[in-house]
Formats: C-alpha cells, sequence, structure tokens
C-alpha cells in the first residue's frame, strides 16, 4: 500500500517556533520583530510534503500547526509520548480553532487513526497535559483509502483494504457436496447448516448438543479438507451453554494477536510463523506485525508440523 509520510522540521529556540512556509522562502526562528505564535490565528497553512518534527512542550503548554489536503484521504495523527492531547479544527476562529472540533483524542505513545478526511485546510492543536516539560514527535500519515470487505468472516474479505465497503459475502450453507471420505452428501451428513463465530457453515445440530465446539472438532468443507467449527462465541450463546463463557480479555497464557483475538502467547518466537496459517480455537492467528516484531522474527517461511485428525461422533477432532 502506497503510503505517504509527511515531513517539516520545527526548530524551538527560547519557546519559539519556526516555520518555512511555501509562499514565504523566509524562515521564522524567534529573535527580530517578529511574534511569537499564538493559537491558531498566527498558523499559516501549509502545503507540505511530509509532516514530521521533533520539539518540547512546557507542562500545560500548547502549540499550533495547520496543513492542507489536496484529496480526500485516510488520516493518522502519530505522538510517540503519551499525555498530550491533540484537536483537530477545520477552521480557526480569533486563537481557538472553530468549534466544534472535529476530533479529540489524548495520546498514548502511538498513532490515531483519524478516518477519512475530505479535501481542504485544517488545524491541530497539541497540548501537553502534563505538569513538566516534555519531549515527543509528531507526525502525520496519510494513507491512500482502499475500499473493501474488512470482516476477515466473509468470502471476499481483502486483507489490504482500510475503508469497509459494505460489499461483504458470506458462505451460502444450502450448497450441497459430495464428500469422499464419507460417501455421502453434505445435505445427508451435515444439513441444516448455519454460520459459526468464524463464518463457516456448520451443523445446525451441534449448537447445544452437549459437546463444546471451540474449534476442537471440524466437518469436511465445500473445497475439501476439514474446516474447524468454532460454536463458542456470545452470538450464538457460548454453544447455548455447552461451552462456558469467556471472560472478558484473554485468560492466562493467552494474549491478543494482531487482530485482537486470543492466542497462545507461546506461540511467538517459537519457530513457526504465525501468519494466519494457523488457527487456534477456531481462529486463524496473526503475529506477522510490527506489533509484535514479525512473530518475534519467526515468519520466514517455516511451518508448522500437519494435524492429526480423530473421529468422534461423526466430528472431526484436530488434534496439533
Amino acid at each position: 500500500m502506497f503510503k505517504q509520510i509527511f515531513s517539516m522540521v520545527m526548530l524551538m529556540v527560547t519557546g519559539v517556533i519556526g516555520f518555512q512556509s511555501c509562499e514565504d522562502d523566509s524562515n521564522i526562528i524567534g529573535g527580530g520583530t517578529e511574534p511569537e505564535l499564538v493559537g491558531c490565528e498566527a498558523a499559516n497553512v501549509y502545503d507540505w510534503d511530509s509532516v514530521e518534527f521533533e520539539t518540547s512542550l512546557d507542562g500545560n503548554a500548547d502549540t499550533w500547526i495547520a496543513f492542507s489536503l489536496e484529496e480526500m484521504t485516510l488520516f493518522t495523527v502519530v505522538i510517540d509520548q503519551p499525555g498530550f492531547q491533540c484537536t483537530v479544527y477545520s477552521g480557526c476562529d480569533g486563537e481557538t480553532g472553530l468549534d466544534p472540533p472535529l476530533f479529540q483524542f489524548e495520546t498514548i505513545g502511538n498513532g490515531f487513526e483519524i478516518g477519512i478526511v475530505p479535501e481542504g485546510s485544517y488545524w491541530v492543536k497539541i497540548l501537553n497535559t502534563r505538569p513538566n516539560r516534555m519531549d515527543f514527535t509528531f507526525r502525520i500519515e496519510l494513507d491512500d483509502i482502499i475500499y473493501g470487505c474488512m470482516n476477515n468472516d466473509a468470502s471476499n474479505y481483502n486483507g489490504d483494504a482500510n475503508v469497509d465497503d459494505g460489499s461483504c459475502a458470506f458462505q451460502d450453507c444450502n450448497v450441497d457436496y459430495y464428500i469422499p471420505e464419507l460417501d455421502d452428501y453434505a445435505s445427508n451428513v451435515y444439513f441444516p447448516m448455519v454460520l459459526d463465530c468464524d463464518g463457516n457453515c456448520s451443523p445446525e445440530s451441534w449448537v447445544g448438543d452437549g459437546w463444546c465446539d471451540d474449534g476442537s472438532y471440524g466437518i469436511y468443507g465445500l473445497e475439501g479438507g476439514v474446516v474447524p467449527i468454532n460454536l463458542w462465541c456470545s452470538e450464538l450463546e457460548w454453544d447455548l451453554g455447552d461451552c462456558e463463557q469467556i471472560p472478558e480479555g484473554c485468560t492466562e497464557g493467552l494474549i491478543e494477536d494482531c487482530n485482537g483475538i486470543c492466542a497462545p502467547e507461546s506461540w511467538l518466537g517459537d519457530g513457526y510463523c504465525d501468519d494466519g496459517s494457523y488457527v487456534y480455537n477456531g481462529n486463524t492467528i496473526f503475529f506477522d506485525c510490527e506489533v509484535f516484531n514479525n512473530d518475534n522474527g519467526d515468519c520466514d517461511g517455516q511451518g508448522r508440523t500437519s494435524q492429526e485428525r480423530r473421529y468422534l461422533n461423526g466430528r472431526i477432532n484436530i488434534l496439533e
């Protein structure tokens, strides 16, 4: 995905901020007769190739920047320190931004995706909410908008999409197919079928039948091979009571993966690349992202060993 990262250097000399304007080739760097910038009324709109700077702010002090977008863009603000309040305005009214602000958030040391922003001019106020002076890096990231289905349970899931276009399509659980291993048709073995927690077709009779279907059991799927069935979610009332209710957050030994799915912490850096190729509790697990250092370096094309299958009352028990 093409990503533009906007870059600008902010110089701070004795508390006075200096900018380079595209309409003025001169720098305003303290001293002289130029007044210190005060609020958004003193902020000029700049056309920057990039917006990124390092600076400091005294406790409870603020600073303003302004910029313009030439097209609709997916807009993210990154401040690498917690304790800052960032407010984005679509206009300037005197020393303050035009109310109401478009967005306001408190930083926790990472990026905040504001979302799709139309072309126009914007003013950003950065406030240090802490009592002490703090150094920080500010960056604006603008991404190309890629429309598509963002639900990974859908058959047309687009992993590159960053804006959902409502096109998600889910499996039709009424399509019959032949199962060579059982020498029978799915309509005779599994029908009627419903969608499970992961968007896979599951026998309706498995819901609340006394077995906890948490991804340990599977059926033969339309495309061949075994499809794990996961009925362990609130939408299906935890397999109608067959499974214990999942507490909020991950239980001991599990952590949220790149997509917020609970997965074994021991899978990190275990020699296997968890890039969605492997399943835990019926969910595909992703540690192949920057947050986890690409599965602590495991994502180099290695593969997990094949699975053993056991048959229990028509179910396929999937064991690693």
